[in-house]
């Protein structure tokens, strides 16, 4: 009689791609949480109301706050510090960002993103992460596909 085994599947670091403008970032710093997406509000908010009836307000936030650690060398520290630089010169332009699990094919991304933090910088003995926060209006969830041909 055969065993019958639960599946066994994989899951490495290397295997998460993150895009900006489809350039592959280069450089993600150590750790759990090198890069996160959270979204800016719930889904909905419930209320009860003094009879006991309830509603659940659901909202048409679509936003995510992207939040990327970098090593102190990688090439998209300068890509952002550019982006930047030209936005406080008064520049529209948008980023393109995405996120994919390549074994799962769990991500998303967004076509109108902006970065609103810029990181804290030290030099010391070891090297430091750079932390950015990139603003996304509309995360659409496995929508933007990293297209490496691109």
């Amino acid at each position: 009689m055969a065993v019958d085994c639960k599946p066994l599947t994989i899951y490495a670091k290397d295997m998460v791609s993150f895009t900006v403008d489809d350039r592959e970032v280069i450089g993600l710093w150590e750790g759990d949480d090198a890069i996160t997406i959270e979204r800016q509000t719930d889904l909905g908010t419930p209320m009860t109301g003094a009879d006991g009836s309830t509603i659940v307000s659901f909202t048409s936030d679509q936003s995510a706050l992207l939040t990327v650690k970098l090593q102190a060398n990688s090439a998209a520290n300068s890509y952002f510090e550019k982006w930047v630089k030209a936005r406080r010169m008064g520049s529209t332009r948008l980023l393109r960002v995405a996120v994919r699990d390549t074994a799962t094919g769990e991500g998303g991304g967004c076509t109108s993103a902006v970065i609103i933090k810029e990181p804290s910088k030290s030099w010391g003995g070891t090297a430091t992460e750079r932390e950015w926060q990139i603003f996304c209006n509309c995360w659409q969830e496995n929508d933007i596909i990293y297209n490496p041909a691109a």
